[in-house]
């Protein structure tokens, strides 16, 4: 009686084991730049990932908004300036 019963219900948990697959969910769109994707990895083992990458992007893109207008200043001819008068 009991290993009859064994039998069926080890029967029951493999079928309820094998259920049809199904396709894994679509990966969601990546967030942020391509530099702070490690960072948003966090997220999984309990890190704030997602907010110390988004502080590094804003911070990233101040930087590159100030390169950008460095090189344009550098870029534009130098205005003329008033003579200095000599030293006495």
């Amino acid at each position: 009686m009991r290993s009859c019963l064994a039998l069926l219900l080890s029967t029951l948990l493999l079928l309820a084991a094998c259920a049809p697959d199904q396709p894994p969910p679509p990966p969601k769109p990546k967030q942020g730049r391509a530099e702070t994707q490690s960072i948003r990895n966090l997220d999984a083992v309990g890190y704030g990932g997602s907010a110390i990458a988004n502080k590094i992007d804003d911070a990233l893109n101040k930087n590159d908004q100030s390169v950008k207008r460095a090189e344009q200043k550098s870029q534009e001819p130098p205005a003329s300036e008033p003579a200095a008068e000599p030293p006495q």
